[in-house]
Formats: structure tokens, C-alpha cells, sequence
């Protein structure tokens, strides 16, 4: 999964995210990525991940602290800045991306499905 070298652009929906994450609980070299606001994060949030605030200041100097070499999956409320995120890491060096389309909202709704 990691050390890719190649450009790898995934697009997952909720569901497609939600089996991703759960086949690959135990790799280290996965980085789930939350790029909401601390509040908007405390009111929820995917098990294990990770704030890192896209609107925070010092959000560039954040990312260069981040290992290349991991796989990110990277998501916000609903879809919008971790698409803006997913472009920021490409120009940084980072090649291993997935995004949740629709973002935490639609992962909500499909956790609940498989939760029922």
C-alpha cells in the first residue's frame, strides 16, 4: 500500500470507505484525515482519525510534518475541502490519496446501516 510512486487518485463513496478502512484497521502505513475544524470534529468523527483543521494557518507547515509514504484517506463534512485537500497533498509530494465523496455526513448515514 505504501511507497507508491505513481499517482493513485481514489474516489470513494461512503460504503467503498467504510470496507476500505475496515480491511486495513490494523496497517500503520494507513492515515484517515480529517480536515474539519476542532468543533466540527468533536461533534464526531471516523474511529482513529486524525484532525488536521484546512482552514488552520499553519495548515501547510501541519502537512509537511505528515510521512509521504502513507496512504491518506482524507475527508470533511461533505465532500468539498478534502477535495481542495486531496489537490493541496498532490502538490506536496503525496501520491497514496483516497477521498470519501459526500464526507462524514454520508459515512454517518452508511455506519448506521451496518450498525442496524
Amino acid at each position: 500500500m505504501s511507497g507508491i510512486k505513481e499517482e493513485i487518485d481514489r474516489n470513494l463513496t461512503a460504503a467503498e470507505a467504510l470496507k476500505f478502512i475496515e480491511g486495513h484497521k490494523n496497517d500503520d502505513d494507513l492515515v484517515i484525515l480529517d480536515v474539519r475544524t476542532p468543533w466540527e470534529f468533536s461533534e464526531g468523527s471516523i474511529s482513529g482519525a486524525k484532525n488536521l483543521d484546512f482552514t488552520d494557518p499553519d495548515f501547510e507547515k501541519m502537512v509537511s510534518e505528515l510521512d509521504k509514504n502513507k496512504t491518506y484517506i482524507v475527508y470533511c463534512k461533505t465532500g468539498k475541502r478534502s477535495g481542495m485537500v486531496e489537490q493541496f497533498l498532490k502538490e506536496h509530494g503525496f501520491y497514496d490519496i483516497y477521498i470519501i465523496l459526500g464526507g462524514f455526513e454520508d459515512f454517518k448515514k452508511e455506519l448506521q446501516k451496518w450498525t442496524c
